[in-house]
């Protein structure tokens, strides 16, 4: 059977660790060509020799909040690949912080990255997509967009406009044949997140109040995310624009 993906190309933001590399890894396996970027080289050289076992994989660091970066990521995917059928964006940040107590220069901070970085990398990979449609953009968002948590407003109202700006780009771009659609998952075990829980009082404790919270009983795995990514990336989802997949356990039903 022939992979989903097969001689597509796809440039992954954040592709050096945690759900950017899951979707980078899945669009390997899934026979796509990869160009993966993030702010850290160290991370992305590890990525890339783990992923290289799975296809054709090239990366350049960069920071996804400046336009001259973005650019010159963008300008080094298209010269590796060939072109871009696909971009995945889950570069990201979150800062724990209420509208009481949230700084401007941290709600600052979340907003930049976490929604004018994607604006920026939509927008520099936007001309090349067009070029190669059918094609797709697809946005990593959060849980939180619609059901949003306590002392997390920064972070909330970023991903809540992630969801926003995919349903207006996808009308922009649909009579180009450029499908956006975003991927709003709950909590994923990745290394960042295990990282994170690891500075709990209880780690166990607060792993299984977390799990607890998932009418099905656990956490996310980054695979699932992947697969998501693929789904959204591949023909099975061509009369499919402006939507946000919600993969949350659950979570998220009243």
């Amino acid at each position: 059977m022939q992979a989903a993906l097969t001689g597509k190309r796809t440039l992954v933001y954040g592709g050096g660790t945690g759900l950017g590399q899951a979707c980078a890894q899945a669009m390997l396996e899934n026979g796509a060509r990869v160009f993966i970027t993030g702010r850290r080289r160290q991370k992305l050289e590890e990525a890339a020799q783990d992923l290289g076992r799975l296809g054709s994989i090239a990366f350049l660091e960069g920071d996804i909040t400046k336009e001259g970066d973005v650019t010159r990521v963008t300008g080094a995917a298209v010269d590796f690949l060939g072109g871009l059928d696909s971009l995945v964006v889950s570069a990201g940040r979150s800062a724990i912080g209420s509208v009481l107590e949230a700084s401007l220069a941290q709600f600052e901070e979340i907003l930049s990255v976490n929604l004018t970085g994607p604006f920026l990398a939509a927008r520099a990979a936007a001309p090349h997509l067009v070029a190669a449609a059918p094609s797709s953009v697809i946005l990593i968002a959060s849980v939180v967009a619609t059901t949003p948590m306590k002392e997390r407003i920064a972070y909330c109202t970023s991903k809540a406009g992630i969801v926003g700006m995919t349903r207006a780009m996808a009308l922009d771009l649909a009579d180009k044949r450029v499908r956006v659609n975003a991927i709003s998952p709950s909590l994923v075990l990745t290394e960042l997140s295990r990282e994170i829980l690891s500075r709990e009082r209880d780690p166990a404790a607060t792993l299984a109040r977390r799990e607890a919270q998932h009418p099905l009983g656990r956490l996310g795995k980054p695979e699932e995310i992947g697969a998501a990514a693929v789904y959204l990336a591949s023909e099975a989802s061509a009369w499919m624009t402006g939507q946000n997949l919600i993969i949350d356990g659950g979570l998220s039903l009243p």
